[in-house]
């Protein structure tokens, strides 16, 4: 892998998040910008002058409220596997990976992390290559973004958990207050309110991405 500086990682990550800034839900459109940056991906995130430390840091609260190691984890928008690697750390050894981008999965099957690697896009209707009702937990970080997902994702993850299955999702604190995701929280607490999941966390995160704060969200299916 070419080694570039922090600030030329932080400026060609920064880059390339720009462009879903002012973008609603975009399907596949969203997976072919990943696939066409998936060699240039692990480069610049992981060299950001603050470190790319979320799918560590959700793994950790993973880690934290799932104490069976066998567990069958869904590892959604999975990306290059960064997440994936580190439940392994972790100990966690059933994990599958979903995302839209067929590049971005070609590096994470090169990780051989995952038992199963579905490639699928997440839209509003039910998931046609993922099992329904299936995981005992989603563990996702970096997916809820403008032009990534969004409320209207929600319910479709809830649809893979088990019964008692465990959503972990954390994501950048600022991107709650943009037009695409203000509208996430609320729907979480409509969801608990019909009965599909209850909220049992949601805490701040501390340098989440590159020295900015998360939201971590953890809910229970019903």
């Amino acid at each position: 892998m070419t080694t570039i500086s922090h600030l030329e990682a932080d400026a060609e990550s920064e880059k390339f998040l720009s462009q879903f800034t002012n973008m609603h839900y975009g399907g596949q459109k969203t997976s072919e910008l990943y696939s066409d940056w998936s060699d240039e991906y692990e480069k610049n995130f992981l060299n950001m002058t603050s470190g790319y430390e979320h799918p560590e840091r959700i793994a950790d609260i993973a880690a934290s409220v799932l104490p069976d190691k066998t567990c069958r984890i869904l590892d959604v928008c999975a990306g290059t596997g960064l997440g994936g690697a580190a439940l392994k750390k972790r100990g966690f050894d059933n994990i599958d990976a979903l995302d839209g981008s067929a590049g971005m999965l070609e590096k994470a099957r090169q990780k051989g992390i995952y038992i199963c690697i579905v490639q699928e896009v997440i839209g509003t209707g039910p998931l046609t290559k993922v099992e329904k009702g299936a995981y005992d937990a989603i563990v996702t970080s970096g997916s809820f973004v403008p032009g990534h997902l969004g409320p209207g994702q929600l319910r479709v993850l809830a649809g893979t958990l088990k019964p008692n299955g465990l959503f972990c999702m954390a994501m950048r604190e600022a991107y709650l207050e943009t037009d695409y995701l203000r509208d996430l929280q609320p729907e979480m607490e409509r969801m608990q309110q019909e009965g599909i999941w209850k909220i049992e966390r949601c805490d701040r995160m501390d340098n989440y991405h590159n020295g900015l704060s998360g939201r971590v969200f953890i809910c229970r299916r019903l």
